[in-house]
């Protein structure tokens, strides 16, 4: 829970942030046609519907139980 979002944060690919840049680990995800794919396989890793920019102090209990990752 410490670091809750920082991984969405920096995979994102822009769409979710006010001035449109993708995080910095984007381009991580492979090559321009893969990365897309990529991006959807994390999102379904952790939740479609959980999938947010915020930071740790922002999220709600109801945010947390939407992540479908598992913890340990």
């Amino acid at each position: 829970r410490e670091e809750a979002g920082a991984m969405m944060r920096r995979l994102d690919d822009g769409s979710n942030t006010k001035d449109g840049q993708p995080g910095n680990m984007y381009r991580h995800l492979g090559r321009k046609e893969e990365r897309a794919e990529n991006l959807k396989l994390f999102k379904k890793w952790i939740g479609e519907d959980a999938w947010s920019m915020k930071k740790t102090a922002e999220y709600t209990e109801e945010d947390l139980r939407r992540i479908k990752a598992k913890q340990e």
